[in-house]
């Protein structure tokens, strides 16, 4: 199957697929161990998954679900056919998965998939939903084909509303903020390592006349959890600011005092840039306080794309 439309990545806790460009992630819930996200366009929700730690008996969640589509709430008929055997994707498209699929029609349609995946040991459900009319049979497969459950060479993709990078598959999310203008998501680790990716529209409003490292001193003027200093560099091609410096601890004083005795320079553990990408309009930030990652900026940087290519 050919895509013959414009698709935009999501990506959250490890889960990743491919959709539409007009559909947006509507909802999420859970964590890593067990969640749940929703994907929806103008109409309806589009896209939902679930997933879960350890396996689940395929065959028995399939027949749950045809029972739930084919009578409704009050144990009436819905007028939904339920296809057991539909073929959605193909078992070698996802050679690491123990796979099952389905499909239903009626006044409304769609395809599911579960599986049990072998490499992260999570059991997953998914199902795109649509309406007669419609007819949505090659994008569903295309959707559901493109759904992966891990991390690919250590690395999870993290994507909401067009803004994507790779971090790290043992970073978690600690909080994320979603407005109209802002998208934050910090991720962090349980040796207390943190990772902040976010993204400004609107950006003559958020500069407000100043240059990127103008505008990144007076965020940062009052920070306290870092030492830092800052300064003017190419960031992608575009104009930007590349700060370092140390994360500040309880016994900040003394390691200095070490590392002045042993002829060394203290460790620098935290980094951080941003740049303003002209072509589409729009501030990006990273920032990292890590141990011995040094490649971790670079890597999460490396990875986002701020404007398409001619």
């Amino acid at each position: 199957m050919t895509v013959a439309y414009e698709t935009t990545p999501i990506g959250w806790h490890g889960i990743s697929v491919r959709v539409p460009a007009s559909w947006a992630l509507g909802a999420v819930g859970g964590d890593r161990k067990s969640g749940y996200l929703r994907v929806d366009d103008e109409k309806m929700p589009r896209l939902q998954v679930k997933w879960s730690q350890g396996h689940i008996n395929l065959e028995r969640k399939r027949s749950e679900y045809a029972k739930k589509l084919t009578v409704g709430k009050r144990k009436r008929p819905t007028g939904l056919t339920v296809d057991l055997e539909a073929r959605v994707i193909s078992q070698r498209s996802k050679p690491k998965k123990e796979l099952a699929t389905f499909a239903w029609r009626g006044p409304q349609c769609g395809m599911g998939a579960l599986w049990n995946c072998e490499v992260c040991n999570r059991a997953l459900i998914a199902q795109v939903n649509w309406q007669q009319p419609e007819r949505m049979h090659d994008v569903a497969q295309e959707v559901l084909g493109s759904l992966e459950d891990h991390a690919t060479g250590g690395w999870d993709i993290w994507a909401v509303d067009g803004f994507a990078f790779l971090a790290p598959e043992e970073y978690r999310l600690g909080k994320w903020k979603r407005m109209t203008r802002y998208l934050e998501l910090a991720l962090e680790t349980r040796k207390e390592e943190t990772l902040k990716a976010a993204r400004w529209g609107m950006v003559p409003l958020v500069l407000a006349g100043r240059t990127v490292v103008e505008w990144y001193q007076d965020e940062n003027r009052r920070r306290h959890d870092v030492r830092w200093e800052a300064h003017e560099m190419e960031i992608r091609g575009h104009q930007g600011v590349a700060a370092w410096g140390k994360r500040r601890r309880l016994l900040g004083g003394t390691r200095e005092r070490l590392a002045r005795l042993l002829r060394r320079s203290p460790v620098v553990d935290f980094a951080g840039c941003a740049w303003h990408c002209p072509e589409s309009n729009r501030l990006y930030l990273v920032e990292s306080i890590h141990g011995d990652r040094d490649d971790l900026l670079k890597g999460v940087v490396d990875s986002i794309i701020c404007h398409q290519e001619a």
